[in-house]
């Protein structure tokens, strides 16, 4: 059952229960039907005629005397979700009102739900116990302020489609406040401990997918996900510097429940998904889709460093492919088991946390090491756009607000830059142009170009003793 356009108004026909001949309804705008047909849906599910018939003036569908908070949030998942969010939205959505929404307050009428309600709803959460996913051990810990904030905001949109499919006239979730949190910054290597890291690490694909998150700031989704036509490594482009891969896609473990709903509605956009390895049963599947935003298709050119090293993986990829033969299934992932399927994501982050374990490192998340690149980057040449689109960010202030990181010696250095450039120099307009330098009698007239041209732009100069000391 789909709207159908019949002059300015859409057109919707159906069979109820009991009625011989169809039934035929007319709507102003295609959501109202959609909405409509939602509805007939669900009636006929529940066997409830009441939201089956039309009501007289057919100028808008019959509303029940009660709609509880579990039932607006069937209709809206079935009418905005299915049509707007992708699987990832759909699963967690769909999580938090099974777990945590439907257990406290999907009896309610929505009607009777106030804005106290959701303030004494929301102070109540933040002691509850979260839910502990298949697979992850019980810590015990309580539901998160992040957690907190998706389901307050779930609500209020779904509370702003009840105000427009008139099921209320105000949203109570408008006004709600939310539990006060003080939020805890993220821990990210400093460039010095991220090439310690690299230089300590003999592990794979821990090192290479390192490697990759600190030279070429990727996701780790996006690492996992590359394929070999998406590399561009020839011995011509890395001496030109030129060596590139391209972001097109991300690996990623779905719903099967959520990509079947998504596949109903004809919005499923996945590029391939694997086949499952064990004969159970399973309720996920791991698939190739596309990056989460359009900005992060992109190209990126990788270090030499790093070309290198995917050169070296790929020698040793083709070694593995002719010994097993058969027993290996050629997906063209750079990132294989040893059979050939993908690697996860989760089996990179416990390798992670074992290196760290293993050598005493600082703890950070392998997201983190995104955040390291970014800093880097920035710190050495400050160029906002040029790292814009290493990241693929669609915003230049992500890349300032969220991902940039300062460190103690950076700020060292600018407190040292300040008191030369400013307080030594008499606060002068030019200050480091107009001070005198004594050349040194065996210092050559291009030795002596290159440190007044370093003595004149300091940014430049920051940006070197960076790189000096990433090198080191």
């Amino acid at each position: 059952m789909k709207p159908r356009k019949k002059g300015n108004q859409y057109e919707i026909v159906y069979r109820c229960p009991g009625y011989e001949k169809p039934i035929c309804e007319r709507f102003e705008t295609e959501e109202e039907a959609a909405f409509r047909i939602a509805q007939v849906k669900l009636g006929k599910k529940r066997k409830d005629l009441s939201m089956v018939l039309p009501t007289q003036s057919q100028e808008s569908p019959r509303l029940p005397k009660v709609i509880t908070l579990k039932q607006l949030l069937e209709e809206y998942v079935e009418i905005y979700g299915l049509n707007t969010w992708g699987d990832s939205s759909l699963s967690g959505h769909k999580t938090r009102i099974r777990h945590y929404i439907l257990p406290y307050l999907g009896d309610r009428d929505i009607r009777t739900i106030t804005t106290r309600d959701l303030d004494g709803y929301y102070d109540r959460l933040q002691f509850e116990k979260a839910v502990v996913q298949k697979g992850h051990p019980d810590e015990g810990k309580t539901i998160g302020f992040s957690v907190i904030q998706k389901i307050h905001a779930l609500l209020r949109c779904a509370f702003d489609h009840a105000v427009k499919w008139q099921y209320l006239e105000r949203n109570p979730a408008d006004y709600a406040t939310l539990p006060r949190h003080r939020s805890k910054s993220r821990e990210v290597w400093t460039p010095e401990e991220a090439y310690q890291a690299v230089q300590l690490c003999d592990t794979q694909p821990l090192k290479l997918c390192m490697q990759l998150a600190l030279g070429c700031s990727m996701r780790i989704g996006e690492i996992l996900g590359l394929t070999w036509d998406c590399i561009d490594i020839t011995p011509a482009l890395m001496a030109e510097n030129a060596a590139m891969l391209h972001v097109n896609k991300e690996l990623k473990r779905c719903e099967n429940s959520s990509l079947n709903a998504l596949d109903a509605k004809g919005h499923l956009n996945i590029l391939y998904a694997f086949p499952h390895q064990k004969s159970t049963p399973a309720t996920t599947t791991l698939v190739l889709k596309p990056p989460k935003t359009e900005s992060s298709v992109r190209d990126i050119f990788i270090p030499n460093q790093v070309a290198q090293a995917i050169l070296e993986h790929k020698r040793e990829q083709d070694e593995a492919k002719a010994l097993l033969g058969p027993a290996y299934t050629d997906f063209h992932l750079v990132f294989t088991q040893s059979n050939g399927y993908p690697v996860e994501a989760r089996y990179v982050a416990e390798q992670l946390k074992d290196f760290i374990q293993e050598h005493n490192l600082r703890p950070v998340v392998f997201h983190s090491l995104r955040h390291s690149s970014v800093s880097m980057k920035l710190s050495m040449c400050g160029d906002i756009k040029a790292v814009q689109g290493d990241t693929g960010h669609s915003q230049a202030n992500m890349v300032t607000d969220l991902y940039a990181h300062t460190n103690l010696k950076d700020r060292q250095k600018l407190a040292v830059m300040v008191n030369q450039n400013f307080f030594l120099c008499g606060a002068q307009e030019t200050p480091v142009t107009n001070m005198s330098r004594t050349v040194r009698g065996n210092e050559s007239p291009e030795i002596a170009q290159i440190v007044d041209l370093l003595e004149s732009h300091s940014e430049m100069a920051a940006a070197m003793l960076s790189m000096l000391q990433c090198l080191q």
